[in-house]
Parts: C-alpha cells; sequence; structure tokens
C-alpha cells in the first residue's frame, strides 16, 4: 500500500514538473474600442436640456476608458431646440466628450433662420469647441459669409449658440468684414 501511494505521489510530482516547465498562454485581451457603422447618434447635452443634436455618420468610434465618441465624415448634422432646427452641421471628425461637448478640427454649420454659412476650423494646435455649459462656440478661426454679414473672418471667436453675442479678438488677432450696399440713386 505505501507502495502504491509512492508510486501515485511521483505521478503527480512529475505532472507538476511537466506542467510547470510548459510555456504560459498568452491571454489575448480584446481591442476596448467600439467600432459602429452607418449609424444615427442623437446627444442630449445636460448642460442644454432643450437641445437635441442628430448626427447620421457612416462611421463612430467609442472609446469608453475616455468616455469620448468620435463621429467621422457627418454630412447631415443638426441641433434642434424646441424641436426647431437652429443650425445644420458638417464635419470630417467631431469628438464628443464626456461632458457632451464637441470638438473638432474643422466644423460648417449653416444657421437655418439667417441663412449664414459658418466655416470653424482649428488654428496650430487650438481644436474648435462647441461648449454646452457656456453654450458657445469658441473658435480660433472663422469665416461667416451670408445677406447682411457679408464675408467676414475673425480670429479667437467666442459666439453663443444663436449668434447674438460675438467676442473676438486679443493680442495678433484677424479680423475683417466685407459687406456690399446698394448705390443710393440720385433724386431729380
Amino acid at each position: 500500500m505505501f507502495r502504491l501511494a509512492l508510486i501515485a505521489l511521483g505521478i503527480v510530482v512529475l505532472l507538476l514538473l511537466t506542467v510547470s516547465v510548459l510555456p504560459e498562454r498568452e491571454r489575448v485581451i480584446p481591442e476596448s474600442l467600439i467600432h459602429l457603422e452607418n449609424t444615427t447618434v442623437n446627444l442630449y447635452p445636460q448642460a442644454d436640456p432643450e437641445a437635441v443634436w442628430f448626427f447620421a455618420a457612416p462611421e463612430v468610434s467609442y472609446d469608453p476608458d475616455l468616455r469620448e465618441t468620435i463621429l467621422y465624415q457627418i454630412e447631415d448634422g443638426e441641433r434642434t431646440v424646441n424641436r426647431e432646427t437652429d443650425f445644420t452641421l458638417k464635419s470630417d471628425q467631431i469628438t464628443i466628450n464626456n461632458d457632451d461637448n464637441l470638438r473638432g478640427e474643422r466644423i460648417f454649420i449653416h444657421l437655418v433662420e439667417d441663412e449664414w454659412d459658418v466655416d470653424m476650423e482649428t488654428k496650430g494646435d487650438r481644436l474648435v469647441l462647441i461648449d454646452h455649459r457656456s453654450g458657445r462656440f469658441e473658435v480660433p478661426r472663422i469665416t461667416i459669409d451670408g445677406e447682411g454679414i457679408g464675408n467676414s473672418i475673425y480670429e479667437d471667436m467666442s459666439i453663443n449658440f444663436d449668434f447674438t453675442d460675438f467676442q473676438s479678438g486679443g493680442p495678433g488677432t484677424i479680423g475683417y468684414s466685407e459687406f456690399e450696399t446698394d448705390t443710393p440713386t440720385e433724386r431729380e
């Protein structure tokens, strides 16, 4: 009996030694990034509860570690307030951060009521920021074209969402507007 116990113990030790010298299997950790295609994204910003943003994007990725969503090739975006569209939006890439703010290198907006075309773009390493808490666009360089404003270019702009409060400037910034007016007719 003692002999059988020694043989069994020897076999167990031999198996344990064999298992200990085998190469360790590598664990495959899946990528945490989530990719979606042909997606519609609705954004309900907590800091702007009356607004809803709608985006249609052929590609969307979400990084749960950063809590950021990146939308690519947006051709059909819009912001509505009380179910009324106040502007539409296009961009090659927009990132929505965990505070519901949007940022990107270049964002095109069309103001529906004023019929203005707005091109917001980066300057240096500063990105365009759409900040819901302040209700403002923070834009390094902006070009606005439309009826009543002409063709205007400004740098370092801060603009509220309804484009009624503009702040721009600072040392070394550029700002100019080009207006067309009718020539008054001579009185007879």
